[in-house]
This record gives C-alpha cells, sequence and structure tokens, in this order.
C-alpha cells in the first residue's frame, strides 16, 4: 500500500477527532481611562493574567545602519533594573512574584510578552510598567548584556544556519532595511551605549504603536486598570519611521557560501502575499501542500519519503509589514542539495502548471481548520493571537469567520495565486514564464556554483 494514501486521511481523522467542534474565546474590545486599547477574552480556568503587546513599526528595520542591534540589546537589558531597584534586586522580585516577562525585537515589531498570577497581579504590572517608563540602564548591566550579545554575536559568524539566514536576506533585500540581521553586528553592537537605548525606547515604545491582548479571569475594568499600570506612563506618541515597501529581487540568484562541512543547508525564496492580501487564504492552502506540514507536503513525500534525500524539508510563508515572501528549506548531504534543488523546483513547476486535487485541497483545508483549533492552547497563545489578528487588520470577529474564508478557497484559486507567486502574475503562461528564486545554500555542494540573473 502506498504509505502516502494511508497517511493522508488518517492525519485528517485524527484531526478532526481531536477538534470535533471549535468555540471561538468570546473577544472585548476595550479603552482604559487612559485611552489605550485592548482586546479582552475572560478565560476563568487558570489563575494567570497573560498579556501580549506589539509595537507596530517598532523593528530592527527602523534602526539606523550605525545603530545595528540596539532593539536587540534594549529587548535583554530592560529587566536589569528600574526606578530605584537594582540590577539584581529587580531580577529577584521578578522571581519572587512568578513573574513571566520577555521583551523581542522582530524585524517590524518590538514586542512585550507578561504572565503573572492573578493574586500577583498589582504587583506585577507595577514591575512591568517600571522597566518600561523607568529603566536604569546602569553601565555594568548594559555592559553584561552587551558583552553576552557580542559573545552570540561571534558564535553566529560560524554557526551555517545563521550564515544562511543573514545571507538569504541580504540577497533578497540587498537595498532595503529587510536585507540586515535584527540581530546586529559586531561592530555596532561595541558601539552602543545606554543613550541609545533610552533614544529608542522614548521614540519606539509609544502608545499610539500599542496593540494590545490580554486573557485571564478578572472584570474588564480591572485588566484595564492593571494595563494602564504598566503602559499609561509611556510617551503618547513618537515619530514615523520611513521603512519602503519593497519586493524580492528580480531575476534568479543563487548565492553559495562555502564552508567545510559535510552537509548542506539551503534557504529557497520566492515573492509572496501579505497577510491583509484576500489571496492569503489560498496562499495558505498552497503552503501547506506544498510543504507546510509534513503529513499532507508533496516536498515532504517526494524529497524525504521517496528519495531520502533529507531528514526535513518545508516551506513557511513570510508576510511582513512591507513586503512578503515564500520560504522552502532544506538541508542535505552536499553531493545531494543539486538534486534536492532541482526536485523543489520541479514541484513548484507542478503547482503552477496543474490545480491540486479534490483530496490535497479538502486534507489541507482540514489540516488548516483543525491544527489551528488546537494551538489555541493557554492563556498566552490566545494573548498573542489577539494581538496578530489587529496587526494584521483583522476583525474580532474573525476566529468565526475563519474556517469560512478557508473552506472557500478552490482548487483554481491555489492555482492562480501559486502562478501569482512564483511567475509574478497570476496570468501568465508557464511554458513561456520562468520560475525565479533567491537561493542561499551554505556549505560545499558539489554541481553548484554562484548565479546571478
Amino acid at each position: 500500500m502506498n504509505r502516502r494514501a494511508f497517511i493522508l486521511p488518517v492525519a485528517a481523522a485524527l484531526l478532526l477527532w481531536a477538534a470535533p467542534a471549535f468555540a471561538p474565546p468570546v473577544i472585548q474590545q476595550i479603552t482604559t481611562p487612559a485611552g489605550i486599547d485592548l482586546w479582552y477574552v475572560r478565560e476563568p480556568s487558570l489563575p494567570i493574567l497573560a498579556v501580549d503587546v506589539i509595537f507596530r513599526d517598532a523593528g530592527a528595520a527602523t534602526e539606523p545602519v550605525d545603530k545595528q542591534g540596539v532593539g536587540n540589546l534594549l529587548s535583554i537589558t530592560l529587566d536589569e533594573g528600574a526606578g530605584d531597584i537594582p540590577s539584581f534586586e529587580f531580577l529577584r522580585r521578578i522571581e519572587d512574584l512568578s513573574l513571566d516577562l520577555g521583551f523581542e525585537i522582530g524585524t517590524d515589531t518590538f514586542q512585550v510578552d507578561f504572565r503573572t498570577l492573578t493574586a500577583n497581579a498589582d504587583e506585577g504590572f507595577a514591575l512591568l510598567g517600571l522597566a518600561l517608563t523607568q529603566p536604569r540602564f546602569d553601565e555594568d548591566a548594559v555592559g553584561r548584556m552587551r558583552d553576552a550579545l557580542l559573545t552570540s554575536l561571534t558564535r553566529r559568524l560560524d554557526d551555517p544556519d545563521d550564515i544562511l539566514g543573514d545571507a538569504w536576506l541580504a540577497a533578497a533585500f540587498p537595498d532595503h532595511p529587510y536585507g540586515r540581521t535584527r540581530h546586529g553586528t559586531v561592530e555596532t553592537m561595541e558601539a552602543l551605549t545606554p543613550a541609545d537605548l533610552r533614544a529608542f525606547l522614548t521614540t519606539r515604545l509609544t502608545r499610539d504603536r500599542m496593540l494590545v491582548g490580554a486573557v485571564g479571569d478578572v472584570e474588564p475594568d480591572e485588566i484595564a486598570r492593571l494595563v494602564d499600570i504598566a503602559f499609561a506612563g509611556l510617551p503618547a506618541t513618537g515619530p514615523d519611521f520611513d521603512v519602503p515597501d519593497t519586493e524580492i529581487r528580480d531575476g534568479e540568484h543563487l548565492v553559495i557560501v562555502r564552508r567545510d562541512i559535510p552537509q548542506s543547508s539551503a534557504l529557497v525564496g520566492a515573492r509572496g502575499v501579505l497577510r491583509e492580501d484576500p489571496d492569503y487564504y489560498a496562499a495558505s492552502l498552497l503552503n501547506t501542500v506544498l510543504g507546510g506540514t509534513s503529513f499532507i507536503s508533496r516536498l515532504w513525500d517526494v524529497v524525504r519519503e521517496q528519495r531520502g534525500l533529507a531528514y526535513s524539508v518545508g516551506t513557511f510563508l513570510a508576510p511582513l509589514e512591507h513586503t512578503a515572501y515564500v520560504m522552502a528549506s532544506v538541508a542535505t548531504a552536499n553531493d545531494n542539495m543539486a538534486e534536492t534543488l532541482d526536485l523543489i523546483r520541479a514541484e513548484v513547476e507542478r503547482i503552477v502548471r496543474e490545480p491540486l486535487t479534490e483530496q490535497e485541497l479538502a486534507d489541507a483545508k482540514t489540516y488548516s481548520i483543525g491544527n489551528f483549533a488546537l494551538t489555541l492552547e493557554g492563556n498566552s497563545r490566545i494573548a498573542s493571537l489577539l494581538t496578530g489578528m489587529q496587526l494584521s487588520g483583522l476583525g474580532s470577529d474573525y476566529l468565526d469567520q475563519r474556517a469560512d474564508l478557508i473552506n472557500a478557497v478552490t482548487a483554481d484559486d491555489v492555482q492562480r495565486v501559486a502562478r501569482r507567486i512564483f511567475l509574478g502574475d497570476e496570468n501568465a503562461d508557464p511554458d513561456t514564464t520562468p520560475i525565479q528564486f533567491v537561493t542561499v545554500v551554505v556549505g560545499d555542494p558539489t554541481g553548484l556554483e554562484d548565479k546571478d540573473g
């Protein structure tokens, strides 16, 4: 019996069994006394309050070239003391209160992830607010954190996966902030000062950029009060940062970063679809079938199951604020990389020429709907979903509509969007229009040379 033919219906059945009826959480939209808008889900099952905050237009893409990495340094320094509380005492209080407090810089955003026991909410939110509005940025604490990142940056210079990711961004977006790593460089990190951290904080982490999602078991007016304790003291507004819209560079590009290692790793990218684009749902199902999940992935079947060329191969969508791309990733022996890249291209060519089968489309829809429901476990995940929905411009009724939006996608929609993505035009003729990839390989692959088309 064909193994793939057996796995697909079983996987679909498991998803249907695991999530027979998805009841979306009820989202309340609240405005705090200080004027902060937030989305809130009342969840009585756990005595935990979770808050996720995204600051739009506050990511690494807004950093000056000579200050690359400042947001990264800020993200690990904000809990190193605040107000009259020095670093180690501040960290001790976080531990004593059993708080989870994290900050992260992204390409377009700066994110705050916070959890507290409901019983410790007042003290916890007060500490969070102190970190954001009165960080100490003591020289010794900043120096320790900077040294830690310098060590990490030095390691990244020798790590094949880090080299690969940075090299792909540089190849795909050579004249755009997206072409720079959000981690910074050794040179820029060495030059960063406490004043640089404070400047980034006060100009990016402002209330007009905030998107807030919260989950817990308190009354709406209580979560509003707590959010104000943490965030009302932030600057009301900040300057605009000009990050232009862009696309992956035109033409076929293959970059080989030679390293004397037994295995090569590759990223293969093409233009994608923005999250707010109506074609995103078709693009999502396209990704699922092409390489988004092992159970129903053509690439998994062809590259791993049939040929045994790689342990793992997959694809993902990357919708950013000012561009979008779809990416395939794979690692294989140096002698197998050329064949593996040919197989990836052949599967993309097949998906622009032939519509999905009815079974493939049905399995992709079942997986997408069922898997989404299974991911909504825990207050933090739901809080993150709430901010993600706001960032993507989705309404608070999106969770009620999502399954219908996915089920409305046809095989013709998927093929049309495949041509839009991989050929650059949904009406393009695959016989005359070449597929163009930006590909980067790190390793010592045989039979491959740099190509700049």
